[in-house]
């Protein structure tokens, strides 16, 4: 009432509380003109209740399979908060998440979402949340492809062979960074070839735990290039001449293959020959070189060769002998009688299967008895193409 008021008040600093906060207790002194003093107290305070702000949010992140876990990724991506960024304009802020681990996936495969908290220095709490996925999309590597095979033919479609060359995946290799590899084929059994041969296109697919696939494809083949085994050559045959080319035997002789056999691992054997025409001997008698050819149904062959032999060794047949002839002294040694018996064969007949038959004798004179008297004793030889003889003996007197 007396004069006018001057303030003052006591105020020496703010207390140092989390981030830029803290509190002032101030008192104010009203002095009036006069030097009298009249004080109220009151407290300043700065308080921090605002979380801080995040930008950007925290994204997700997804990584190819390394097979390991992908852990420095992993972490790198944690570390950086899955990318988040936060500000508060109180204080420092402090990050936190609460990763614990990935899921099972397939493979080496999985996924985490994480929780990322920003907290300033009061206390205040901010979040993002992003998920961290490692995924495998690739396909295992074929490290070496399926590789043809060709085996020659067993006769029973080479089944050891053929299912060693499938289990192995036809000498294949893949391998995948991220899991094992499971191996299938779509094999469904042999082309029919010749005989027992045959080929299979194969496509053999290698997949991974995630279901990527890479395949590889491949022949098997069974091939037949082994001609037959001839287990029984042909062997020569001769038979006596008929006169008529003996050609039921022959004819037997072919069909028998001249007693030849054969056999071939992998299917039937077909018989052919080159039989010709037989070499024109004495009578009907001849030879014929055949060539007999076992082909199995490849196309594969095996030879053997033989002759088929038609002889003689027979003497012609005296059908009848000669006779002895007696005939009245004429004076001049009876010469046409005599001839006419010699030209007879003194009346023998002969025949032969084979051939004609040529008649010889040894007629050299007639011996010498009274007056103009005699008589000879004469061999008569019957001769067929190949010098086979039958004799007959008679006396002309």
């Amino acid at each position: 009432a007396c004069s006018d008021v001057v303030w003052t008040n006591d105020f020496t600093g703010l207390s140092d509380e989390c981030g830029a906060t803290g509190t002032a207790t101030v008192t104010f002194t009203a002095t009036d003109d006069c030097g009298n003093e009249t004080t109220t107290e009151a407290t300043f305070t700065i308080e921090d209740n605002t979380p801080p702000t995040i930008d950007p949010q925290a994204a997700d992140a997804t990584v190819e399979c390394d097979g390991s876990g992908n852990a420095a990724e992993l972490q790198a991506w944690l570390d950086s908060n899955g990318g988040a960024s936060a500000t508060d304009q109180c204080g420092e802020v402090t990050w936190t998440n609460d990763f614990t681990s990935l899921t099972d996936e397939c493979g080496e495969t999985g996924s985490a979402t994480v929780t990322f908290t920003a907290t300033d220095e009061c206390g205040n709490e901010s979040t993002t949340e992003a998920t961290f996925t490692i995924e495998d999309t690739l396909a295992p590597s074929l490290d070496t492809p399926a590789a043809d095979a060709t085996v020659e033919c067993d006769g029973a479609g080479n089944q050891a062979e053929l299912q060693a060359w499938l289990t192995s995946n036809g000498g294949a290799v893949a391998s995948d960074v991220c899991s094992d590899v499971v191996w299938t084929n779509d094999y469904n059994g042999l082309s029919d070839e010749c005989g027992a041969t045959g080929s299979a296109t194969v496509t053999f697919t290698a997949t991974d735990d995630c279901g990527n696939e890479t395949t590889t494809t491949a022949t098997f083949t069974i091939e037949d290039t082994t001609d037959p085994v001839i287990d029984t050559e042909a062997a020569d045959a001769t038979v006596e001449c008929d006169g008529a080319g003996n050609q039921a035997e022959l004819d037997a002789w072919l069909a028998s293959n001249g007693g030849a056999s054969a056999s071939d691992a992998c299917g039937d054997v077909t018989w052919t020959n080159d039989v010709g025409a037989l070499t024109d001997e004495c009578g009907a008698t001849g030879t014929v070189t055949v060539t007999y050819t076992a082909t199995d149904e490849c196309g594969n062959t095996a030879e053997t060769t033989a002759s088929f032999t038609i002889e003689d060794t027979t003497a012609p047949s005296m059908d009848t002998p000669a006779a002895d002839a007696t005939v009245e002294c004429d004076g001049d040694g009876n010469a046409a009688e005599l001839q006419a018996w010699l030209d007879s064969n003194a009346g023998a007949v002969a025949s032969d299967d084979c051939s004609d038959v040529t008649w010889t004798n040894d007629y050299n004179g007639l011996s010498d008895e009274c007056g103009a008297t005699g008589l000879a004793t004469v061999t008569f030889t019957a001769t067929d193409d190949c010098g086979n003889e039958t004799t007959t003996e008679a006396t002309f007197t």
